[in-house]
């Protein structure tokens, strides 16, 4: 009889650590469910973090606080899932994870695919205009139908869902458009003419622009009559 009572305290004593185990147990396995998707939210996060780097991201203020605040929150939910080791301390990390995590990454990715229209009317809506301009002056090796093919897929790019997706094309436009632009010095130059193009495909040129050495190579690409004249 005294062993049984021993065995029976002894088992009491125990029982505590075991119901908090099976806690912890029941309460594992509904982290493992939340965090079912952590392998595609990191893959966001990290897609994020890239595409703020290669549309230089957080020059002002309000993008830093933004990046940051991702970054952070990611970093802080990370260390507390690793460190859990209770019932209460993984459900607080758990829910971290579910409610203060995904409005961190909505929030960046909002702000970054509004980077991408900035960049985009910067970079690549001109070259539209200056590529159908180039097109009809017969610049060689169809540099204007590259040029405005660039921009058009560049506007195209504004409507991606995915981020994944959003960064693979912004990282090819990207290096499209460093190509093209190197091609287009070379072809056209980055001076009195280059600077005359761009205007004309704005829709600025003046006749003030027209230097002799702009009247040399309009003349030289056939182009001379197929520039009109309209006043402001």
């Amino acid at each position: 009889m005294t062993d049984l009572l021993d065995d029976a305290e002894s088992l009491l004593q125990k029982l505590p650590d075991a119901v908090q185990r099976r806690k912890l147990g029941e309460r594992l396995s509904q982290a493992v469910l939340a965090l079912r998707n952590a392998e595609h939210q990191a893959g966001r996060m990290a897609a994020l973090v890239e595409l703020a780097r290669i549309t230089e991201f957080g020059a002002t203020a309000e993008q830093r606080v933004v990046l940051d605040e991702m970054v952070e929150t990611a970093c802080e939910v990370g260390e507390q899932l690793e460190a859990a080791e209770t019932e209460e301390t993984l459900r607080a990390a758990v829910y971290e994870y579910e409610h203060t995590l995904p409005p961190a990454i909505s929030a960046l990715d909002r702000q970054l695919r509004e980077r991408w229209r900035a960049v985009f009317a910067d970079k690549f809506q001109p070259l539209v205009g200056l590529g159908q301009l180039l097109s009809s002056m017969n610049v060689r090796n169809d540099l204007g139908g590259r040029l405005a093919e660039c921009g058009r897929k560049g506007q195209a790019a504004l409507n991606l869902g995915s981020v994944a997706d959003l960064l693979k094309s912004v990282r090819e436009l990207l290096s499209e458009l460093e190509m093209l632009q190197a091609e287009r010095a070379s072809e056209i130059g980055d001076d009195e003419v280059g600077e005359f193009i761009n205007a004309l495909a704005e829709k600025r040129a003046t006749l003030a622009m027209v230097t002799v050495k702009v009247h040399e190579w309009l003349e030289a690409h056939h182009a001379l009559d197929r520039l009109g004249i309209n006043p402001r």
